[in-house]
């Protein structure tokens, strides 16, 4: 695959501090409803923002144009401990709010672990997010494209880190949930611009939750 498309990789860093409260704050909720609320889900929410911040990441490359998909169908890997790792899909994550997400993702991991995903289940993906970080991981790169998908997201261990902050006119170092993300690309329909443009707008829609 990487042979096929030259893998590029870019890293940015996300604080995870909005997405950790606002879970905190909902989680009892959603448990109620019979829903796990996963920080995956979060990233899911933030990957569709992106997307339709940058469509260019949500298509497909041909020799000749670039095909940009109408619908954000996002595969999620989940590992099965020996029995390796599957990648379900949230189609058309787009029409969906966070409880969508949440409840969706949590029906598929389930199927998943059980063993009980239809073939649908699996198919017709264009992009895909690798939680990699659920594994103790920090950073993973390249990690290869599922093709014809254009780019994978990588998201690493959540992990308490100081940080610097500038607080009128001034800086301090704080604790804060940090995360680094990775968004690697088939550099022959991607390039830096649309890269760069995605993970600034991802990090962005997880600060501000």
């Amino acid at each position: 695959m990487r042979r096929t498309a030259p893998h590029v990789t870019s890293l940015f860093e996300a604080d995870l501090s909005a997405v950790l409260s606002h879970r905190e704050a909902h989680k009892r909720e959603y448990a109620e409803r019979g829903t796990r609320l996963t920080i995956t889900a979060y990233f899911v929410a933030a990957a569709v923002k992106a997307l339709q911040a940058v469509p260019e990441v949500n298509g497909r490359w041909h020799e000749n144009a670039l095909e940009i998909y109408d619908d954000i169908n996002i595969g999620v890997g989940t590992a099965l401990g020996d029995r390796g790792l599957i990648v379900p899909v949230i189609r058309r994550a787009q029409t969906l709010d966070l409880s969508g997400i949440a409840q969706r993702l949590d029906t598929l991991t389930r199927q998943a672990r059980e063993g009980r995903l239809a073939p649908e289940d699996v198919r017709g993906g264009t992009f895909t997010i690798s939680n990699h970080g659920v594994g103790g991981s920090l950073l993973a790169a390249p990690i290869v494209i599922n093709q014809p998908q254009l780019a994978i997201l990588g998201v690493g261990k959540v992990q308490k880190r100081p940080v610097v902050i500038e607080e009128g006119g001034q800086d301090r170092i704080v604790v804060r949930p940090m995360a680094y993300v990775t968004l690697s690309i088939d550099h022959r329909a991607l390039d830096a611009f649309q890269t760069n443009a995605f993970l600034s707008a991802f990090v962005t829609a997880l600060e501000t939750q």
